[in-house]
């Protein structure tokens, strides 16, 4: 479990802000995400996932979404929901 825990990476406000080009995570930040449906993590304000974060940027632009499933990095909901069925 020690190495799932640290698989997970998650974006802060502050580093996402920045990235976007906001001097901070302000309303008008917070707005910005809020239209393009850019979630915080449930319970905890102050960190995005970045897999969300780049979904959703690449929808704005009308880039097509190609995720691969080849690659060592699993997908924990998808991977969850195999299970789920599985039973």
């Amino acid at each position: 479990m020690e190495h799932g825990v640290q698989a997970i990476r998650l974006v802060s406000s502050d580093d996402l802000a920045a990235a976007l080009g906001f001097a901070a995570p302000n309303d008008a930040f917070r707005g910005f995400c809020r239209a393009l449906g850019i979630t915080p993590v449930r319970r905890n304000p102050n960190f995005y996932d970045p897999k969300l974060v780049r979904a959703r940027l690449d929808q704005a632009q009308g880039l097509q979404v190609s995720i691969d499933r080849s690659c060592d990095e699993t997908d924990l909901v998808e991977a969850r929901r195999a299970r789920r069925a599985a039973q």
